[in-house]
């Protein structure tokens, strides 16, 4: 067999290039269109991502907790992270496409679950689907924001958008919460969404929203209570029990009435919440303003009319910057005739007197109002009155007015009496500036008795006086003993005066008869009252020229009224001086025995005699001091203050002296707590108070001195006392009180030594043995490495210190002890106690210069023989 050539059995294909897309890459490219549309549409349903950071977790799933926006999704939780400040969590969301406009800074979200209270159930919805977030934009326009911060519970003001909103002010929370309804006649009509202080945090803001459909029912003369809880009231009429709905008595619950009448009502308006439904008084409202301490009930206080309760007080507050007091009331609309202009509101108060029994249950209710009618304009804001004024206002009465110094008893209700017969009556008693102001009112149709010159004078109670006739003794009616009472009597012309002095008794106010015309007012003041009595006389050298008026306690003393007949008023001067010429006058001394009696009437009633006494303080706060007795007032003089600084020794009594003679004398010594200080003060007397009491004067302790020179002031060993050198200045009252003697003026020099020895402040300066001054200070110098000692030299002596004098310490003993014995040196026996620098000029053939003032010089610890021996002579200036 063979096989077949390839040539005879060959093939050879026919090969095309195709032309087109070969329909298999279909596929692959519809998968990726596909692919890029899901991704598009991915990222479109996506939305916006945001964070919103929660307090805590609770009820969010990532995947399922969705974002809604009045009941649609807009939204929906992708991620929940924990917040780098481990404080709260954030959520990342995706805020879906349509709803993105949602969003901007302004945007709130809030967490919705199911909650239960006493008030109801809310977020029912999210109990079925699960807890959602809302969320609620602003109609504000705001910057994008992707951050935001979730509120704890929805916004209040939600809730304020779908209907009225008002704000009600209570003085506290009471059982109210939020949800709790607003009721109507029993019928909800909106509820409260949120509570706040006001800024004062004096009251409480409750925010609460009326539906829409209830707003007509709100106006302006609209009145809302608390009907929360159990109300119970206990008083003298009984216990009264007010016992609510069961959503009241839970939830709390404000109820609303509204009169015919009021004007519709904006957003906010303010009302006032009533604890109760008796005290917001359904009514008219009208305001009150009422008179200061008006013992008015604040809740229920009733108004009357002929006995019938017509209205009552829902409220006081304090109106014009805390000014006035305004009552806030409620009248039966079926009196609504009676708010005219014209219509009157009087104060009914209580009245228990022992002539006057009125009102008496008032002091457990306290008082109330009554109204007369009036014609008038219609209106709605009154002022009330007192009974007292409105008779006034209605010309059945006048006003007069006393003044005087005690209330006597007297109160108000106490008669008014002309010869015998009630005129009138005591309206008020009141302390106004230290004064007792007694408001009285007289009947008109006595009018014309009160004169320009009247009297008014107390009657009212029994009184016994001692006169130079004898003894006066008065005892009213029993009534009148009882209640007291006013007298007076009618003079001068038929003009009224603006007030009137009310006297003690008929005396004094026969005795002010005469003052009224004929004398002039004095004013003394005095520690205590001397033995006087009104009426008493005001002497002058013996002759009565006035009398005691009036005298009365003030803080620190007496204060005592005199009168001076005008025809002697020209006596009393700026020098004049008041004294107690009381009884008798014994002046016992050394010299005898001086017995001066006062005039017979005096010795009975006592008086003040007064002379023209120049030097002596006669004034004290605009007052005449009145002295004790005449030698007190001679004697007293200048008051000064000396300030001593240190330890004092001085006493009540203590003399001051200029060279030995008493120019004045210590009246009391006052330590300064604050300090290592004492007050003093004396008085000069008065013959020397215009050279004492002057600027420039020098005070200082006295001290005994007893030394080998002398003695000096030996006195002081026993007592101490206080010199003076007299100054040349101007008056003055303030001085220091020094502990040495004034320092003569001389010529200062210094020295330095490497030591200080003996050498003290006081020690002397000696040339030949011969003081010539003294050593003023000792102390280390600047660089502690010498003592400098500061000398003065009298200024006679001044130019025997020349430019090259030597200075050398003599005090003490100079022993030397050596081969040949002991040689002892001592200066004089004054050296030995006091110490004493020496000083002396060489013998040069040219006499040097008057060393100058502050020149140093060194102090040599010793001197030597030659020094001693110098005889330079030094011609005098």
């Amino acid at each position: 067999m063979s096989n077949p050539s390839p040539s005879q059995n060959s093939y050879s294909p026919d090969v095309k290039k195709s032309r087109g897309i070969s329909p298999l890459w279909l596929l692959p490219i519809l998968t990726v269109i596909l692919a890029g549309w899901l991704v598009f549409k991915a990222i479109q349903d996506a939305g916006e991502r945001v964070q919103i950071y929660f307090s805590e977790a609770s009820g969010l799933i990532a995947g399922r907790t969705t974002i809604r926006y009045q009941g649609l999704e807009v939204g929906m939780v992708r991620d929940i992270n924990l917040a780098k400040d481990l404080q709260s969590i954030y959520v990342e969301a995706d805020i879906y496409p349509e709803a993105t406009k949602l969003l901007n800074e302004n945007t709130r979200f809030w967490m919705v679950k199911p909650t239960a209270s006493l008030s109801g159930i809310s977020g029912l919805d999210a109990l079925v689907s699960g807890n959602y977030i809302a969320i609620s934009p602003s109609d504000e326009p705001g910057d994008p924001e992707t951050v935001f911060r979730a509120l704890d519970r929805a916004p209040a003001d939600l809730l304020a958008e779908q209907g009225l909103s008002v704000t009600l002010r209570a003085r506290d929370l009471g059982g109210v919460s939020i949800g709790s309804k607003i009721v109507y006649r029993k019928i909800p009509i909106g509820e409260v969404y949120s509570y706040q202080l006001d800024d004062e945090a004096k009251n409480v803001l409750i925010k609460a929203a009326i539906k829409e459909e209830y707003r007509h029912i709100i106006t302006g003369d609209s009145r809302f209570w608390n009907v929360s809880g159990i109300g119970t009231k206990i008083g003298f009429d009984g216990v009264d029990v007010r016992l609510e709905s069961m959503s009241a008595l839970i939830g709390g619950a404000i109820a609303v009435d509204s009169p015919e009448g009021g004007e519709p009502i904006g957003d906010d308006t303010v009302f006032r919440l009533y604890p109760d439904l008796k005290t917001a008084g359904r009514g008219i409202a009208v305001k009150i303003q009422l008179p200061d301490d008006n013992n008015i009930s604040a809740s229920g206080a009733p108004i009357m009319y002929r006995g019938i309760e017509i209205g009552q007080v829902t409220d006081l507050q304090l109106r014009d910057e805390r000014k006035n007091i305004v009552a806030f009331a409620a009248i039966q609309p079926a009196f609504s005739d009676m708010l005219t202009s014209g219509s009157r509101f009087i104060l009914e108060e209580a009245t228990v007197s022992l002539s006057e029994v009125k009102n008496l249950s008032n002091l457990v209710k306290g008082n109330f109002l009554t109204i007369v009618p009036g014609e008038g304009k219609r209106t709605r804001n009154f002022t009330a009155i007192r009974q007292n004024d409105f008779d006034r206002q209605q010309a059945r009465s006048i006003e007069v007015k006393l003044l005087a110094d005690n209330s006597f008893g007297l109160d108000k209700g106490a008669n008014i009496l002309y010869k015998g017969i009630s005129v009138g009556s005591v309206a008020g008693v009141k302390l106004v500036d230290d004064k007792i102001h007694i408001d009285t009112l007289v009947d008109a149709e006595y009018a014309h008795l009160i004169k320009s010159k009247n009297r008014f004078f107390v009657t009212g109670s029994a009184s016994a006086e001692l006169t130079e006739s004898g003894l006066n003794i008065n005892v009213p009616p029993a009534k009148q003993l009882l209640t007291g009472s006013i007298s007076f009597v009618s003079e001068g012309e038929n003009s009224a005066k603006d007030s009137y002095q009310l006297y003690q008794s008929k005396s004094l106010a026969e005795l002010a008869k005469y003052n009224l015309s004929g004398s002039s007012k004095l004013t003394l003041f005095a520690p205590e009252l001397p033995p006087v009595s009104k009426g008493s006389p005001l002497l002058y050298r013996n002759l009565q020229v006035g009398s005691i008026a009036d005298f009365h306690l003030v803080d620190g003393g007496v204060v005592i009224s005199a009168s001076i007949e005008n025809q002697y008023k020209h006596l009393v001067t700026e020098q004049t001086v008041f004294w107690n010429r009381s009884g008798i006058e014994v002046d016992a001394g050394l010299s005898g025995v001086s017995v001066k009696a006062a005039p017979l009437k005096s010795l009975i009633q006592g008086g003040i005699a007064f002379d023209s006494l120049p030097g002596v303080d006669n004034k004290q706060n605009g007052k005449w001091v009145l002295y004790k007795d005449f030698k007190t007032a001679r004697k007293f003089g200048q008051v000064i203050t000396l300030s001593l600084s240190g330890e004092n020794s001085l006493t009540q009594g203590t003399d001051i002296k200029y060279n030995g003679v008493k120019v004045g004398e210590v009246t009391l010594v006052t330590p300064r707590f604050n300090s290592n200080k004492v007050d003093i003060k004396a008085r000069i007397l008065p013959e020397y108070a215009s050279k004492i009491a002057v600027s420039g004067s020098y005070f200082w302790l006295a001290k005994a001195e007893v030394s080998l020179s002398g003695v000096r002031n030996l006195e002081n060993l026993i007592s101490q006392t206080i010199s003076v050198s007299p100054g040349k200045g101007k008056a003055a009252t303030q001085f220091a009180l020094h502990t040495q003697e004034p320092a003569v003026k001389g010529v200062t020099f210094t020295l330095q030594s490497e030591t200080r020895g003996s050498i003290a402040k006081g020690t002397p300066v000696l040339y030949r043995e011969i003081e010539v001054g003294s050593v003023t200070g000792v102390e280390l110098g600047e660089f502690a490495d010498r003592v400098i000692t500061e000398i003065s030299i009298h200024p006679q002596y001044a130019y025997l210190v020349r430019q090259n004098s030597i200075f050398w310490n003599t005090s003490g003993l100079d022993v030397s002890i050596g081969i040949s014995g002991a040689n002892i040196k001592a200066g004089t026996v004054d050296s030995l106690v006091r110490g004493g620098i020496t000083f002396a000029t060489p013998q040069d053939k040219q006499l040097r210069p008057v060393a100058k003032q502050g020149q140093s010089f060194f102090l040599h610890a010793q001197g030597e023989e030659q020094w001693k021996q110098w005889r330079t002579p030094i011609p005098k200036p």
